[in-house]
């Protein structure tokens, strides 16, 4: 297939029916339903059309091992936690992308951690209240399935300047817990996990901005994620993605020690 603009794609797949329970809770906010505990929508299944699983041929992790929810915000929500992020980065971090992380893992990037977002009675309620909706989400869709978050990490802002890139690597498992959950804005992206134990082994998930996407168990600890800058890796059912500039923010639970 020859490159396609990543709106037009989106658009299509959008018509898909496997959205149904989870999109509703995206695209109608003012009538949130708990998502069905007897249903995995929207999760690792083959049905699912922002998923490229051509390149996974052994055994998938659990359908429950990863969730994408599109149009989780509002272009005016995603507007408002944008212009929210910029004004942290620069006071925190500089107006300069940085030029690699010490693990060699990312590139040209800026990052910080932002605890103002997990307190109420602050200056930008607004944003805590898109804070405190991610994660009541999360733990609805994690409960559903018999699972746990307990206690969440502060929101950690990343903003990938255009032209950087996040290598393939398993984020630290003594510093979190068994979640991961990105807030996609700005930008388009196309995330890739690998297995780690076979690294021919992978897949590929579209996440646009405003959708919310849950990494967890095996998938959190058994695979890979990156997001590469190279048009020949970011490509999605044979389509390439535009990527510029992207900001994600991400949250995580804390590690239980038994």
């Amino acid at each position: 297939m020859g490159s396609m603009s990543c709106s037009h794609m989106v658009g299509r797949l959008r018509t898909f029916p496997f959205l149904s329970l989870q999109a509703t809770r995206a695209c109608k906010r003012s009538h949130v339903t708990t998502p069905s505990p007897k249903r995995n929508l929207g999760q690792l299944h083959p049905s699912n059309p922002l998923l490229d699983l051509s390149n996974h041929t052994s055994n998938l992790p659990p359908p429950s091992s990863l969730t994408i929810i599109p149009n989780f915000l509002s272009p005016a929500q995603q507007a408002l936690i944008t212009k929210s992020a910029d004004k942290k980065l620069r006071r925190l971090c500089g107006r300069e992308y940085w030029k690699g992380h010490f693990d060699g893992v990312i590139e040209k990037y800026r990052e910080c951690s932002v605890g103002a977002w997990s307190r109420s009675g602050g200056d930008e309620p607004e944003i805590v209240g898109i804070v405190d909706e991610i994660k009541k989400v999360v733990e609805e869709v994690v409960e559903a399935d018999g699972g746990r978050v307990g206690k969440w990490l502060d929101p950690h802002i990343l903003d990938l300047g255009e032209g950087g890139e996040i290598r393939g690597h398993v984020d630290n498992v003594q510093a979190s817990g068994t979640i991961i959950t990105g807030l996609s804005l700005l930008s388009s992206a196309v995330i890739i996990f690998r297995q780690v134990k076979d690294p021919t082994q992978s897949f590929s998930a579209l996440v646009e901005p405003g959708s919310l996407y849950i990494q967890r168990d095996a998938l959190r600890f058994d695979y890979t994620h990156e997001i590469p800058d190279d048009p020949a890796l970011r490509k999605f059912r044979g389509n390439t993605i535009p990527r510029g500039r992207r900001i994600s923010i991400m949250m995580r639970n804390e590690r239980e020690v038994v």
